[in-house]
This record gives C-alpha cells, sequence and structure tokens, in this order.
C-alpha cells in the first residue's frame, strides 16, 4: 500500500494513491482498473454519507492516470462564470502529452440547477478533450439530463458484507505500518467493532484508530464508539428535563453526523405518527447543513432540540 509519510493524521496519510488502495466492492474496483486502462467516462461519485472514499477515489484517478487535472470545490466555487471562465480555458484546448484533461467538480450537488443546465452542453462540447468528475452527497439533488450523461456510482449502495473484510484488512494493515501493539487473540473483535460503530464512515474508522493508538498500543474505549446503543440513549434525553444531559451526550459523540441517518431509517421508532413530515424535513435540513457548519456537534444539538416537539 503506498501511502504519504509526511502526513502525521492517518486519515491524510493513508489516502489512497491508486485505484489498487481503494476500498471498494471487487467488481466495482475492477471496473475502474478497466477505466484506467481503457479510458474513463464522465463519472458522478455519489452517497448520503460522508467519509465513503468519492474524493479520494477521484484523486487516485488523477494520480494513477497523470493527466492534466483541474480541482474545483463546488461549494466554494459554483457560479456559472466560474464555469465559461475558469473551467472553459482549461477544457478548451486538448493536452499535448495525454489523452485526456480531467475536471474534478467536488461537492458538485451544492451547485444550482442554472449550473447544472449550463453544464449539459459543456459535457457534450469538450468531451473529446476532457473528462469530467463529479462527486457530492446527494445525488438527488442533481438534474436528470446531466446524470444521464455520467457513469453513476453510490457509495451507500455498497453492501455491507462486501465491504468489510477489505476494510478490517486495511485497518490491520495500519496498525502494522505504524508498528502499534496490540493483543492477536482480541485484535480482529477490536478492528470489528470499530467497523460496526462507524460503517459506512472508512474516515472516521480511521480516525478512531488513531485515537485509540494514542499510547502506542491499541485499547479500544468502547464507551466513546458511536454506536447505535448511544444513539439510542441520546434520543432517551430529547426532552426539555433532560436537555443538558443531551448536549453532554451529543459532545460525546465523535461523528455527529452519522446520527441523521440513523434517524431517518428509525423515524417510527423515535417520533409521533402525525410527526413524520416534519421530524423528516428537519433531518434532512440538518444533514444538509452539516457538511459546512465548523461544530457538528452543536448542528447536530440544534437538529434535536427542533425534534423535541416530534418525539414520542
Amino acid at each position: 500500500m503506498k501511502f504519504d509519510s509526511t502526513k502525521s493524521i492517518w486519515q491524510e496519510k493513508y489516502r489512497p494513491q491508486c485505484i489498487e488502495d481503494m476500498i471498494l466492492p471487487e467488481d466495482i474496483k475492477a471496473k475502474f482498473k478497466g477505466y484506467i486502462e481503457k479510458g474513463i467516462p464522465n463519472l458522478g461519485l455519489w452517497s448520503s454519507n460522508p467519509g465513503l472514499g468519492k474524493s479520494s477515489l477521484a484523486n487516485a484517478i488523477i494520480k494513477q492516470l497523470g493527466y492534466p487535472y483541474m480541482f474545483i470545490n463546488a461549494s466554494m466555487e459554483k457560479g456559472i462564470d466560474v464555469l465559461r471562465d475558469k473551467i472553459q480555458r482549461f477544457a478548451v484546448c486538448g493536452s499535448f502529452d495525454s489523452d485526456y484533461k480531467i475536471v474534478v467538480m467536488d461537492e458538485f450537488d451544492n451547485c444550482s440547477k442554472d449550473s447544472q443546465s449550463a453544464w449539459r452542453g459543456f459535457l457534450d462540447e469538450y468531451s473529446e478533450n476532457c473528462r469530467f468528475i463529479f462527486t457530492g452527497n446527494y445525488k438527488e439533488k442533481i438534474i436528470p439530463p446531466l446524470l444521464d450523461r455520467l457513469e453513476n456510482y453510490d457509495f451507500a449502495s455498497f453492501k455491507k458484507d462486501d465491504m468489510a473484510k477489505p476494510i478490517i484488512i486495511r485497518l490491520a494493515e495500519i496498525l502494522k505500518l505504524e508498528n502499534i501493539n496490540y493483543d492477536k487473540t482480541t485484535v480482529k473483535q477490536d478492528l470489528l467493532t470499530i467497523f460496526n460503530a462507524y460503517y459506512p464512515g472508512i474516515r472516521s474508522m480511521i480516525q478512531a484508530l488513531q485515537k485509540f493508538s494514542s499510547t502506542g498500543t491499541l485499547i479500544v474505549d468502547k464507551t466513546a464508539l458511536n454506536d447505535v446503543n448511544m444513539f439510542d440513549d441520546i434520543m432517551k434525553l430529547v426532552n426539555p428535563q433532560k436537555y443538558l444531559d443531551m448536549i453532554g451526550s451529543v459532545n460525546r459523540l465523535n461523528s455527529p453526523e452519522s446520527m441523521y441517518t440513523y434517524l431517518y431509517k428509525h423515524a417510527d421508532k423515535y417520533f409521533k405518527v402525525e410527526t413524520y413530515p416534519q421530524a423528516i424535513i428537519t433531518i434532512a435540513k440538518y444533514q444538509d447543513m452539516s457538511s459546512n457548519v465548523r461544530d457538528k456537534n452543536l448542528n447536530l444539538s440544534a437538529c434535536l432540540t427542533e425534534l423535541m416537539s416530534c418525539v414520542k
């Protein structure tokens, strides 16, 4: 496995440098290996959860191909002027020493409908010289005519059983490369505990692994894991009488953004039937905000505060 030894944060140090190092289902990885050998199509990489590898895959494609590229954070540069000026100037001429240029539009789901509409013709006009890779959390925000022009992959659709083995192997590789001590009789269960607590967020798993290895020995503190039981305990505190206890519990979460999907999938367990529509809209609103806010624990606390009137 290739890695960047200049980095100290493990999630940055062990960011995949090529397709082979990506953690993907084998059939999906085989497709991307084929793209590298035969040529890539215009791609859409989506998932409703952060930290699954969308941007890492785009970066791995860029590094492995070695083509001239432009990487745009579309949440910050999303106006039509960016497309007409900055990107068009890059795309208009073919590359002298490679087959294509590559444009990556990261967090593209933040772009307006008007901007997305402009992209339809842009792809048709410049695909002779360029390939385009779009990433985002909310595929449903992308207009169908643009999606139809892309090979789309939804990372959230990968089956947990298919992802378990390669993720556990990767976590074990990192422990060995970092010379971390661990109990050989329990390490598999320890890694599985981290996997189950943070799935599908691979980035969160690696963050947790570094945290639990800070002494040079892997010691998994199960009380610090953001598992389903912890989310359930927090929901028991969502009432005015236990409000400060709720805030304290939310502040102990390492990956608070994972709770939005959990609440959505278990709405019938926690919310009154007549408040389902309001609860779902509230959850969706705060999940959308979570990708941009500075304090994710504060954002979740605000969401739970607003949901108090919906709780059974």
